[in-house]
């Protein structure tokens, strides 16, 4: 019987790592640090000014905080950048199963622009940041929802 193989995803704003399980009982062998990688590569085009709300008619104008939408940019950037090497790696391994778990607001974002392979695979997602836990402590702690 062949062994299930699962790819496990840890992200946070500004980190994401890659992992692999090849079985139950196996534990997590970590394949990759995305953060540095992508981080480099991600080119992240800002708007040119930020917009403008009226309150109501006649009103006056009210423009958007340039901070949170440069995050917001920035961290959709990041997103795009993670998938798509995510789905790479998920194609090219063989893999049977996908896991994420990610900061609550990045794990939105991974939501929202997951490709349709990796949908399609997802077994688990827990809204939790990982990220900088060893891979010990990440079976620990996913054991509740999915067997590593």
């Amino acid at each position: 019987m062949k062994p299930i193989k699962t790819l496990v995803l840890l992200a946070d704003d500004a980190m994401a790592r890659l992992f692999e399980n090849t079985g139950p009982g196996k534990g997590l062998t970590e394949i990759e640090d995305l953060a540095a990688k992508t981080l480099a590569e991600t080119k992240v085009r800002y708007a040119d000014r930020p917009g403008r709300n009226n309150a109501a008619p006649g009103m006056g104008q009210h423009a958007f905080d340039t901070a949170e939408a440069e995050h917001d940019q920035a961290q959709e950037a990041f997103v795009h950048a993670i998938l798509a090497e995510v789905e790479a790696r998920f194609t090219e391994g063989g893999y049977d199963r996908f896991v994420m778990a990610a900061a609550p607001s990045t794990l939105g974002v991974l939501r929202a622009e997951l490709p349709r392979k990796l949908a399609a695979a997802l077994t688990v997602d827990v809204a939790k940041d990982f990220v900088k836990l060893k891979p010990a402590e990440v079976v620990e702690r996913l054991g509740d929802h999915i067997v590593l």
